[in-house]
């Protein structure tokens, strides 16, 4: 009986231990916490603040969702970054880089330099113009949707997501997250959770007209702040039983005195297409916190902001101290335990300060020959680590070459096998080259006091290809019109072959031969010419080849002055020429640091006269110093011009004046303080002219220059000038007081506006 009681009790006792147990794996799960942060720009890093309070807390983030700049804060956060990583990584970017579309001017090609410091526009457009008369073909039809294309900030989040770069559930990151874009086509929104993690951030801080959209699927993504920028609801959908929201949008009233720029104006509509929705998300906020974000805007992402705006959400975020602690203890109540930050999956590596190992490098879109002379070119290398600026650095290389509309890159583990039958520990490099629209228009304005009014166009049929035929036609139409028709043939690899056709009317000033007066000269001059060029290289320019010359001088006859009519005879030569140039300036006309070398040589022999027996050889060198990178920049220049014998020809002699080198003849030097052209009279064998400018950057785009010049032949003269600039964004405009003692001390004021060409 005694043995059966026992029995019972037992099973009586196991039976209420599994009831127990079953409870226990019947009640509900701890409460899940999401984060919800919406867009804003740089005022966005305020995030980072609140994020970083959170962590102090101890409230584990369960959940992200963000819109535009809170969806890349929330998608860096969720892929394991901590706040003060955030915090580093948004402050040492160059977000005029990403912002502006900027190549380095040290990483462009020759052509792309000249197209950059002679036009404010150049457009690049394809076949269809001529052969497609579909409304969505025209020439306007195809100029770009937005300001800033993908590549750039794509491969910017590629380099912090690696590991995360491929098609993937959202909900496997570390957090699982959700950011929001919005449909071009049909106006929704789009909740992205799964695809690439770059790809959706970059599509959900599309802003409409400054960057491009970005296309997935049958689907064109911009800003989704156009539809829901603080989206709660989609954190309620993931899963999250307790949100905390933050928010960097103003409380205070808006008056017609905050919507002066693009960005205010931007931000407040925005704010006015989703004031219904804000105010429904905020109610689901458990708890809501909105930093204050006065003085900043969208684009305040200097280093000095970024901190301020991190330091003020944190100090917002800590004004709830009570309510998040609740929230703790909620959460640990829940779970039976006290709860931390915990990661689904490994953080995010950052190939900025852990490089990759590349096994493989793949190039799309390139064929074989092409593909080598990029990877030699970029400086890449399988079997090597690379970091993300050994990467970039590649991109930008190939990015400067103009041929090339859009170069992303993706790093991924490789699916390989060592010779042990391991997976191997290198990573492939893919590099996507979207090849840019082949013919380009460009256009260029000029107007100064020694030429008047001047008018650049340009067409270049393929010249935006990497290979095969290409033509451009250039003309500037002035008073001293000239016309450029070129073919060029290009081989990656090889140098290119040119064939080129100039014609020039010029008009310009000179001093009598005979008297000290100025007077009018007219030449017109046909060139026929075929020369081979350099592919591609940086800094280093190589041209050599021979070229046919016809030149007409009007005879010019003024009172009290006649030229003689066989310094200004016609002449045709026949002229093989060798000119290296080297420029490593990184800027075109505000340079801080760089050198900058010219060297031509020409052999003339008079097809009219059988005689060879001319021979120049001229030289130019500026170098930019720029003491501890400040204000101040020291320039000094050497023009110089050897001719081997005395020549009576007027288009042969040394010529210097103005401030454009090589205006009226190819071979004429700058010099301030002349505003026509000085020829001398009897030719020496060496002219040089001696240079010094002193610029100083006293406010923003804003500079003066003092100048000293001197010509070094057996009667020195002398120059000096002080020039006020201003850097626009049409060109620079500058004004300059000069004088010079050549003949006589003389005063004069040169204006100038526009690019030069």
């Amino acid at each position: 009986m005694k043995r059966i009681c026992l029995f019972v009790l037992l099973v009586a006792i196991s039976a209420i231990s599994q009831a127990q147990s079953d409870d226990k794996s019947l009640s509900a799960p701890r409460l899940k916490v999401g984060v919800v942060l919406g867009g804003g720009g740089a005022k966005g890093a305020a995030h980072i603040g609140a994020l970083k309070y959170l962590e102090e807390m101890g409230i584990p983030v369960d959940y992200v969702a963000g819109t535009s700049m809170g969806s890349i804060i929330g998608g860096f956060y969720a892929l394991g970054y901590s706040p003060d990583e955030l915090t580093q990584l948004i402050a040492s970017m160059d977000w005029s880089e990403y912002i502006g579309n900027k190549i380095d001017r040290s990483m462009m090609s020759e052509e792309m330099r000249q197209r950059n410091s002679t036009m404010i526009l150049h457009v690049p457009f394809g076949h269809e113009s001529f052969i497609d008369q579909s409304p969505n073909s025209t020439f306007i039809s195809q100029l770009p949707s937005a300001y800033v294309n993908n590549s750039s900030l794509i491969n910017l989040f590629n380099d912090l997501c690696v590991g995360y770069q491929e098609e993937m559930d959202f909900n496997d990151m570390p957090i699982p997250f959700a950011c929001v874009a919005t449909d071009m086509v049909t106006g929704d929104e789009v909740v992205l959770r799964h695809g690439s993690v770059p790809t959706a951030m970059r599509a959900s801080m599309a802003i409409p007209g400054v960057f491009s959209p970005v296309v997935i699927g049958d689907k064109v993504l911009v800003d989704g702040g156009l539809v829901n920028n603080f989206p709660a609801d989609v954190l309620r959908e993931m899963g999250a039983d307790i949100i905390i929201g933050v928010e960097v949008t103003s409380n205070k009233d808006v008056t017609p005195a905050d919507l002066k720029s693009l960005p205010q104006v931007f931000t407040r509509l925005l704010t006015n297409t989703t004031n219904a929705k804000r105010a429904e998300n905020r109610k689901k906020c458990d708890v809501h916190i909105v930093p204050d974000i006065s003085g900043f805007g969208m684009l305040s992402f200097t280093p000095d902001a970024i901190d301020t705006l991190v330091n003020r959400g944190y100090k917002r975020a800590s004004d709830f101290h009570k309510q998040l602690q609740d929230i703790k203890k909620s959460v640990d109540a829940s779970a039976g335990h006290p709860v931390s930050k915990t990661l689904k999956a490994p953080h995010a590596k950052n190939i900025s300060i852990d490089p990759a190992f590349i096994g493989t490098i793949t190039i799309n879109n390139a064929d074989d020959r092409e593909s080598r002379w990029l990877v030699r070119k970029g400086h890449l290398k399988v079997g090597r680590p690379y970091s993300q600026a050994d990467i970039e650095n590649a991109m930008k290389i190939f990015r400067g070459t103009g041929c090339f509309d859009e170069i992303t890159y993706q790093i991924k583990e490789s699916d390989s096998l060592r010779s042990d039958g391991f997976l191997s520990d290198a990573y492939d490099l893919t590099i996507n080259m979207e090849p840019a629209k082949p013919h380009v228009f460009g256009m260029g304005v000029r107007y100064d006091t020694e030429e008047g009014a001047a008018l650049l166009l340009d067409v270049g049929l393929n010249e935006k290809k990497f290979n095969g035929s290409k033509l451009n036609l250039c003309t500037k139409l002035s008073y001293s019109p000239k016309v450029n028709l070129t073919y060029t043939y290009s081989r990656s690899g090889l140098a290119n072959f040119h064939l080129a056709f100039d014609y020039r009317n010029e008009h310009f000033r000179t001093t009598d031969i005979y008297a000290d007066n100025l007077i009018n000269l007219h030449y017109r001059q046909r060139k026929i010419s075929a020369y081979f060029s350099q592919f591609h290289l940086l800094d280093l320019c190589i041209v050599a080849g021979a070229s046919y010359t016809s030149t007409v001088f009007d005879n010019v006859s003024m009172e009290g002055s006649i030229l003689d009519t066989l310094w200004l005879e016609p002449t045709k030569f026949v002229t093989p020429f060798v000119n290296v140039k080297f420029d490593n300036l990184d800027d075109a006309y505000f340079a801080k640091h760089g050198l900058f070398a010219n060297l031509n040589s020409n052999y003339y022999w008079d097809s009219k006269k059988g005689e060879n027996n001319n021979f120049d050889l001229s030289f130019a060198v500026q170098y930019h110093w720029t003491p501890n990178d400040g204000r101040m920049t020291f320039i000094p220049q050497v023009y110089g011009r050897f001719f081997n014998n005395e020549t009576y020809l007027y288009g042969l002699r040394h010529k210097c004046g103005g401030e454009v080198a090589g205006r009226h003849f190819d071979s004429q030097m700058p010099f301030v303080g002349i505003n026509y052209v000085e020829a001398f009279g009897n030719t020496p064998s060496l002219l040089t002219i001696a240079r010094l400018d002193m610029r100083y950057n006293f406010y923003g785009k804003h500079y003066l220059t003092a100048i000293y010049n001197t010509i070094l032949t057996d009667m020195v003269s002398h120059g000096a000038g002080l020039k006020y600039s201003y850097n626009s964004f049409l060109g620079p405009i500058s004004l300059t007081a000069q004088w010079t003692n050549l003949y006589e001390s003389r005063f004069s004021m040169y204006f100038s506006f526009g690019y030069t060409f």
